[in-house]
């Protein structure tokens, strides 16, 4: 993947004048600094980081694909990388969907290359695999940001071992660092329908980073995505209410019989999640072989 000027997108919070702050000042010095710096921005796409062309792949591209680094955190040196592909339909007016990707640790790239991006892989035998137009992209009627999140996934990373130790809710501060960072770079989409997707562990990345957006849109802070909601495919929510979902679901989609399921219901009393008893387990193994 090639961009104009990668070396320089690296330091993009610094070079273009933003405010050096760090993600846990006090909440109003940072609504006060994030509202300064939008206030002082009034640019389009940078074409710095447009991407010219990308490895495995001849021919022009669908639309314009952007790429870089939000740095979301300076005392660390915590930066995000971001690519961004615009609605082949009319990017002006199509939503804006930020995609992330699970595991957790889990790259975005995996939602651009096996899933939903522009490009899929062309079936080869032997040598070098080569891209082809996905010809179902999401990119055909809307603009898609894929976010490597948190820092240590993907290309995103920091300067300090200590700042890949994160969790869930700095995950979720982090992104919305990044939401208002990147606005700041693109502006021209600030008023497009916003939503926020992912799949897997995004069952969890998803609603909090959703919890911040609208949190923030209450508190006033500026600039105010125009946040519309979010979804979430085979998401993780909570492990062991997902567990215990797993048996019901197989009898549901008729995976299992109905005497599997009562059997394996009766010996586990309706809990699945970490069995506590001989019978129960013997009953799941024999779900797992059967179905």
């Amino acid at each position: 993947m090639m961009s104009q000027g990668d070396t320089d997108r690296q330091t993009d919070s610094e070079t273009m004048g933003r405010p050096k702050t760090g993600l846990f000042l006090n909440r109003a010095l940072v609504v006060s600094l994030l509202c300064l710096s939008f206030a002082l921005t009034s640019r389009s796409a940078p074409e710095e980081a447009l991407v010219t062309h990308l490895p495995g792949f001849n021919g022009s591209f669908p639309s314009k694909h952007y790429s870089g680094y939000v740095m979301v955190d300076p005392s660390t040196g915590k930066r995000l990388f971001y690519y961004f592909v615009l609605s082949e339909r009319i990017p002006s007016k199509d939503p804006v969907v930020l995609w992330l990707n699970g595991g957790p640790g889990c790259s975005s790239f995996d939602g651009f290359v096996y899933e939903h991006g522009p490009f899929n892989f062309e079936q080869t035998n032997g040598g070098l695999p080569k891209l082809q137009l996905n010809q179902n992209s999401w990119s055909k009627v809307s603009n898609i940001i894929y976010l490597d999140s948190p820092a240590g996934v993907g290309f995103s990373y920091a300067n300090t071992t200590a700042a890949y130790k994160t969790g869930d809710n700095e995950t979720a501060l982090d992104s919305h660092t990044f939401l208002f960072k990147w606005f700041e770079l693109y502006p021209e989409f600030l008023s497009n329908p916003f939503f926020i997707a992912g799949e897997s562990y995004a069952g969890v990345y998803v609603p909090t980073l959703a919890f911040q957006v609208a949190e923030g849109i209450a508190s006033g802070v500026k600039p105010a995505l125009n946040f519309k909601g979010y979804l979430v495919g085979n998401g993780v929510t909570d492990e062991e209410f997902d567990g215990n979902a797993l048996i019901p679901f197989a009898h549901g989609m008729a995976l299992i019989s109905n005497e599997m399921y009562q059997a394996v219901n009766k010996a586990c009393n309706g809990s699945y999640y970490n069995p506590t008893t001989n019978a129960c387990r013997e009953q799941l193994n024999k779900v797992n072989e059967g179905s």
